[in-house]
């Protein structure tokens, strides 16, 4: 066991890596606040589902627009600094929330407005953070890395949530986000210590336009990428989305609070945070096309088995179940990428992956006016349907994946 667990974090004996994993730890940390805040803060404010995927709709927006730029610039200035700017502007907007919400006087519009921030700075974060890891690991332990990063995000979603959860029922919503800013003000302490082994780069050269276009033509020319960047609309749109019904869930089918929706996002940390060390204690995966397909279908099932979910002890291996899936994924899908992209180009084969979490809320849409409409189960069901649909479809286009 000590073995398996020193080679499950090897990637962070290298020191570089080890200030960029816990800055993601603790934005991951901010993250979960915010979600497990803003959720409830909608559906208290408004009691309908579809308003709060609407909020989430709002976060999304820049993701298929600055997501794109945020690759681009990854790919053409100095990769630290970039972390840096944004990170100072997801601390600004956590800040904002956390004085509206204290003072008394946020409203409706105030939440969509921020979310469009910080949906801004996730943007333009994610292509920016993950092409910078290929640059700080050797080749051999990049799902390593990838998977370390999962487990960050899953071993703050364990506790953290619950902790937020109870926070908020104790004293108000805006003390998450209080929380959410002092995460962020150590993130910086600790990007201003990470030292990137120096890389060409762009720099101002060249139209950045005709640079975007360059990153598509090359994922159209690469069946392989385009496959991959296909299949995560499975888990990491439809699926994902499953979020915005969570409170309707909680409040309407189980009959409990804000407590329960704490705790039922942290108990689906458990599968992702088993998932993660899975894969990162393996000295090598080749079979992460299987893996990939076997995460998404898995997610899709685990969804199915949410719409019949009547009783509370029901959801609890459910959701452990989709943590695992989805980390599995976003491990397999992520290194795949990285793997098969040139450096010159990585920041830009990212942020089209930004696609997929772009159009989550667009699904989240749907599956709230249907939850609304005709009642959770049905919520889910669309999504079930949604995820398996995107696996059949993309082993149909590309057969091949299997093989990666």
């Amino acid at each position: 066991m000590p073995d398996t667990l020193a080679a499950a974090f090897r990637s962070l004996s290298n020191r570089n890596f080890r200030f960029l994993w816990f800055g993601q730890l603790l934005s991951a940390t901010a993250m979960h606040a915010d979600m497990v805040a803003r959720s409830w803060l909608v559906w208290d404010l408004t009691g309908s589902s579809t308003s709060v995927a609407s909020v989430l709709v709002a976060r999304a927006v820049p993701m298929l627009i600055l997501g794109l730029i945020g690759g681009v610039a990854a790919d053409r200035f100095d990769r630290r600094k970039l972390l840096m700017i944004i990170q100072i502007w997801t601390l600004l907007m956590h800040v904002l929330m956390a004085v509206l919400l204290l003072s008394g006087i946020i409203e409706l519009w105030h939440v969509y407005v921020l979310a469009f921030g910080l949906g801004a700075g996730m943007a333009m974060n994610q292509p920016v953070r993950t092409s910078i890891i290929p640059n700080l690991v050797a080749k051999k332990n990049m799902m390593n890395a990838m998977s370390l990063n999962s487990v960050a995000i899953n071993s703050t979603r364990l506790i953290g949530p619950a902790l937020i959860a109870l926070l908020i029922a104790a004293t108000d919503v805006g003390w998450a986000y209080v929380s959410a800013a002092g995460a962020f003000v150590l993130v910086i302490i600790f990007t201003t210590k990470i030292e990137i082994p120096h890389i060409p780069v762009t720099g101002g050269r060249g139209n950045p336009i005709h640079q975007l276009i360059e990153g598509f033509v090359f994922i159209g020319q690469n069946r392989a990428i385009l496959a991959l960047v296909l299949l995560g609309l499975g888990p990491l749109a439809i699926g994902f989305s499953h979020q915005v019904l969570l409170p309707q869930l909680v409040q309407e089918q189980y009959g409990y609070g804000i407590a329960l929706l704490g705790v039922l996002t942290s108990v689906g940390a458990v599968g992702g945070l088993a998932g993660g060390l899975f894969i990162a204690s393996r000295k090598d995966v080749s079979y992460k096309g299987k893996l990939m397909l076997f995460s998404a279908g898995s997610y899709g099932f685990a969804l199915l088995g949410f719409a019949g979910a009547s009783y509370l002890w029901m959801a609890f291996p459910l959701i452990i179940w989709i943590g695992a899936s989805q980390t599995l994924f976003r491990a397999g899908n992520s290194a795949t990428l990285m793997e098969l992209a040139p450096d010159r180009l990585r920041g830009r084969i990212i942020s089209a992956t930004l696609l997929d979490t772009a159009l989550s809320p667009a699904a989240g849409i749907a599956a709230g006016f249907v939850a609304d409409q005709y009642g959770v189960s049905a919520g889910y069901l669309l999504l079930s349907a949604g995820c398996l649909g995107i696996v059949a479809l993309t082993l149909a286009i590309y057969p091949k994946i299997k093989d990666l």
